[in-house]
């Protein structure tokens, strides 16, 4: 399954399919974004726990062309049965010849009886459904500042709605 999910990623990366634009960019400054995003069935790894699944809201604003400031909430839980809840924001830079884009924040993450700053940073791409719509695939590694059993890497396979 891991293969399968990385194989999708990396074809969706390659045919650079975007959806045309006459005179605008979806990533232009003004812009709205909102979306959901799910991580983990096993396409991630982190070495305190085998099995997880995160879900987390987003929301952002094109400061820039460009240029996206988003903030996020999210739930994780794993299979030692510890829930953990998050609340982060960062930046992300778009590139619009091809969809991929960039991106670095910081969530605090609050779990039963640890607390914990995770910078994040992800590699992206955006693919296009229709004029405002988007599936967006992203590569990520969360670095933990309480212990290297909480920082890994995964996968999230997101939707994206820009107006």
């Amino acid at each position: 399954m891991k293969r399968l999910m990385l194989i999708a990623f990396a074809v969706l990366t390659v045919t650079g399919s975007r959806a045309q634009y006459l005179n605008d960019s979806p990533f232009e400054e003004g812009t709205t974004f909102v979306g959901v995003s799910a991580s983990g069935f096993d396409l991630n790894y982190y070495k305190s726990q085998k099995w997880r699944l995160a879900v987390a809201a987003k929301a952002g604003y094109f400061f820039a062309d460009d240029w996206m400031l988003a903030g996020n909430l999210g739930y994780d839980n794993s299979t030692y049965g510890r829930s953990s809840f998050q609340i982060g924001a960062g930046v992300r830079y778009s590139i619009e010849q091809n969809g991929l884009n960039i991106g670095a924040g910081v969530n605090f993450v609050h779990s039963a009886g640890i607390d914990d700053l995770k910078p994040r940073v992800s590699l992206g791409y955006t693919y296009f459904l229709g004029r405002h719509l988007a599936v967006e695939p992203e590569l990520y590694f969360d670095i933990s500042t309480k212990s290297s059993d909480y920082t890994g890497f995964g996968l999230a396979i997101g939707a994206g709605y820009y107006f």
